[in-house]
């Protein structure tokens, strides 16, 4: 009887116990990753970047790691001026058994800020909510991931976003990958061609290149002169009844403006014509010729619509769809 005694209070014990080894086991490592995400902070001062919080935390007992930053804030010291970003509560979670893959989330939202300089003025970014996962691999590189919702952007005028989606990659060696999707996006003015709401922006570019630090107009053309370009992989654009896809290069020339040529296709061309009209940029008997010459060129898209394939140009500080002008870029104000 003591014997079946001894061995009930032994079974009973064991899983006390590993639970109790695997507690001491989880602490330790908390305590690591709290120690981890302070080291790695301070290593990124060497860089010039300053990553700084007021208050950290590790939670997330028993089956994960939840780092927890009150009041977090990133400044990139290696430009001038130095972009920031600001976040008032965000978590970074992972499982016990994996720590290359970690969930994140804001539920306070986030900032960004560029301040101005010279001719620019401040480039703000700011969202309600975010939420994402980022992978960090030692051979394969880090890859980030993120959607925004109810987002003010603004760089002189304010630009409302519905939500964004967002993926950056940083592979091990040069060359950074970005892929954004906007959706319901709030144009601050009418245009002729777009009106004022683009129900979806996609596009995901490849940057080549190393962008060195210092001023930023300096750092720009250091990048340009050493080869640096953005490869447009592909760019997706919708509005009511029009859309647009492409791939194409962007660079800047030697004043530091935009230059590129793109290829593609659209479709709701006949829209764009009858725009270019109403607005004065094209004259009717010359969208009457276009007309008739691209209805020949046409083809079905997906939908059976009628779609062209076509050129998209900047050059000389004006945009072309093939040899139509559509009128004047935006300069790039760098100070």
């Amino acid at each position: 009887m003591r014997r079946r005694t001894l061995l009930v209070l032994a079974v009973l014990a064991l899983p006390l116990v590993l639970f109790g080894a695997y507690a001491a086991y989880w602490l330790i490592v908390a305590s690591q990753v709290r120690d981890g995400v302070s080291a790695w902070a301070q290593a990124q001062q060497a860089r010039k970047v300053d990553i700084a919080w007021q208050k950290i935390g590790v939670g997330g007992f028993p089956l994960a790691y939840r780092v927890e930053l009150d009041n977090a804030a990133l400044r990139d010291g290696r430009v001038s001026p130095s972009p920031e970003v600001r976040i008032p509560t965000l978590y970074a979670a992972a499982r016990p058994w994996d720590f290359v893959d970690w969930q994140l989330a804001a539920p306070e939202g986030l900032s960004a800020a560029l301040a101005g300089a010279g001719g620019r003025p401040p480039l703000k970014v700011a969202a309600k909510t975010a939420a994402g996962f980022v992978t960090v691999d030692e051979k394969a590189g880090a890859s980030v991931s993120l959607r925004l919702r109810d987002i003010d952007a603004e760089a002189g005028e304010r630009v409302p976003i519905s939500s964004a989606d967002a993926w950056i990659s940083l592979p091990p060696k040069s060359g950074v990958g970005i892929a954004v999707d906007l959706h319901q996006m709030q144009l601050p003015g009418r245009s002729p061609v777009l009106g004022d709401t683009i129900d979806e922006l996609a596009f995901s570019v490849t940057v080549k290149g190393a962008f060195p630090g210092g001023k930023l107009a300096e750092a720009a053309s250091a990048w340009r002169d050493a080869g640096g370009t953005i490869e447009l992989d592909n760019l997706q654009l919708k509005l009511p009844g029009l859309s647009a896809s492409g791939t194409g290069t962007i660079a800047l020339d030697r004043e530091l403006q935009l230059i590129g040529g793109f290829s593609g296709a659209i479709e709701g061309y006949d829209q764009i014509l009858a725009a270019l009209v109403q607005s004065g940029h094209l004259r009717a008997s010359d969208a009457g010729l276009a007309r008739l010459a691209l209805a020949l060129l046409a083809k079905a898209g997906p939908d059976g619509k009628p779609m062209i394939a076509t050129g998209f140009t900047i050059q000389n500080g004006e945009m072309y769809l093939g040899p139509a002008k559509l009128g004047r870029v935006p300069r790039l104000a760098w100070e």
